[in-house]
């Protein structure tokens, strides 16, 4: 998918923006492949597509389905967090979710490993320090499994935890 921005990239900044998302997808997922094995997912797609519309689970669906992904065992749970905090996929995107974690309490290697891609995007770094803060504003979520939550409707668990979803676009 293209990459869309309401502001000119420089050259440094589309090859920074290349490096992240060739790094998520030709190096950590397949590491998580090798890492969680190819087990079931806890949720099969089928079952997601079959939810209905403004459910978080049909929200990943949709989500994958944009960008032409499949689920991955073990790494639904991150698909979970970009539709329930509103971030996309862009390269942006995935470090304000990072650092929205990282503020939620995910201090795992993954979590604060992928950030460290946030040294080739400095004109974003004041932003992933607000998304650090909405973090931590928010109860946990980092732990939540979509096999859990994927037939609850969308809108409801954004307002059980307090969450604007609007402040991930900033």
């Amino acid at each position: 998918m293209p990459f869309v921005r309401a502001t000119k990239l420089n050259a440094y900044q589309v090859l920074a923006r290349k490096i992240i998302v060739h790094a998520r997808t030709s190096f950590l997922i397949p590491i998580f492949q090798r890492l969680y094995g190819w087990a079931p997912a806890g949720i099969r797609l089928a079952e997601l597509q079959g939810l209905p519309p403004g459910t978080l689970g049909r929200g990943v669906d949709d989500l994958l389905a944009r960008y032409g992904l499949q689920l991955i065992p073990r790494y639904e749970d991150h698909d979970l967090k970009h539709v329930l905090l509103g971030y996309d996929m862009m390269p942006e995107d995935e470090l304000k979710l990072k650092a929205f974690t990282l503020g939620n309490g995910d201090w795992s290697l993954t979590c604060v490993g992928f950030l460290l891609f946030a040294v080739l995007t400095p004109e974003g770094w004041p932003g992933l320090l607000r998304h650090y803060r909405r973090g931590r504003r928010v109860p946990p979520v980092f732990h939540w499994r979509l096999a859990n939550y994927a037939a609850h409707d969308l809108a409801r668990l954004r307002q059980s935890i307090g969450l604007r979803v609007s402040a991930a676009k900033s």
